[in-house]
């Protein structure tokens, strides 16, 4: 199951790509079926990308990836990146939902991706750039075109606009 059938400077046919990855797909996506808790959707993503890697480094002549046991390492790599993406984007999303004032608690990031969509589409590009993306604020001044001050006071007057969305969902 686990020997490389192919060398260093050998170069994987197209068949026998396909026959190498009908007999292992199974493998790599059931591991990352098991790790992803039964999420069908993002288990086929991480096993696309996975597959990719392989593909990737076969175009670079490194035919000794071809081997299931690098795939399973290479997968479980794929989700580990992905849940810590995951658990940044939620930090971030936590931060952007404090509210300064601490009155209420604080939307979830669902919540708060829900409301991204219901604010101006300027507040939302730079809450998004600010908080999802990480950018720093003068990288997003020069990307829309505006100074560092000027950005500042559009980013205040987004996180408040996000502010009023979030209490008006609350009396609804």
């Amino acid at each position: 199951m686990g020997a490389t059938p192919f060398e260093h400077s050998e170069v994987m046919s197209p068949d026998a790509f396909a026959r190498f990855y009908r007999q292992h797909l199974p493998a790599v996506y059931g591991y990352l079926l098991h790790l992803c808790a039964g999420d069908r959707s993002r288990a086929e993503d991480l096993t696309q990308d996975t597959w990719m890697a392989l593909v990737d480094q076969l175009r670079r002549r490194r035919g000794e990836c071809a081997d299931v046991r690098w795939l399973i390492t290479v997968a479980r790599s794929k989700f580990i990146d992905q849940v810590r993406r995951d658990r940044r984007l939620r930090s971030k999303l936590e931060l952007l939902a404090n509210d300064p004032a601490g009155d209420d608690p604080a939307p979830t990031g669902s919540e708060i991706i829900g409301q991204l969509a219901n604010l101006q589409p300027m507040h939302r590009l730079v809450l998004v750039m600010r908080y999802i993306d990480d950018l720093a604020v003068p990288t997003i001044a020069a990307e829309i075109g505006r100074d560092v001050t000027a950005t500042h006071s559009l980013l205040a007057r987004a996180r408040a606009e996000l502010r009023r969305s979030e209490r008006q969902i609350d009396h609804v």
